[in-house]
């Protein structure tokens, strides 16, 4: 009987740690996010009111929120310098909280779209998958 016992321990133990692991992997991302957040606030070209941000929706024409969301869509690696969308940083940011890797291509499928503008495309990313439930990059 003890050797079941440790056995279940075991593998518990193990599942514990990876659900830990992933964990810390999502709250450094959160701390990375909200460090390149402050960045592109610090920068009057790339600030935009909290106000504005909260409500993104309402806001998508406004050049600084659109300057802002670049900003941020470029540090954290979703758009490269030139504007243009990486998908395949896209796909391994939205992994980080969708488990499910079918609606992981499904959301980067629907929301990597490229827009008329590198800043209309980077709010339209962070809103699509806002409204598909993956908050941790902004909540609006």
């Amino acid at each position: 009987m003890k050797p079941v016992i440790v056995f279940a321990c075991v593998i518990l133990g193990a599942w514990v740690s990876q659900e830990c692991e992933a964990a810390n992997v999502l709250v450094v991302e959160e701390q990375n996010l909200h460090h390149l957040h402050d960045a592109c606030q610090s920068n009057p070209a790339t600030y935009a009111d909290h106000e504005l941000l909260h409500h993104l929706a309402e806001n998508i024409d406004n050049p600084q929120v659109g300057a802002h969301m670049l900003c941020e869509s470029t540090k954290v690696g979703l758009q490269k310098e030139n504007g243009e969308l990486d998908l395949e940083t896209i796909k391994s940011k939205v992994a980080l909280s969708v488990t499910d890797s079918d609606k992981v291509d499904r959301l980067v499928q629907e929301c990597a779209i490229k827009k008329k503008s590198p800043e209309k495309t980077a709010i339209h990313l962070f809103m699509c998958l806002d409204k598909n439930g993956v908050t941790y990059f902004h909540e609006f």
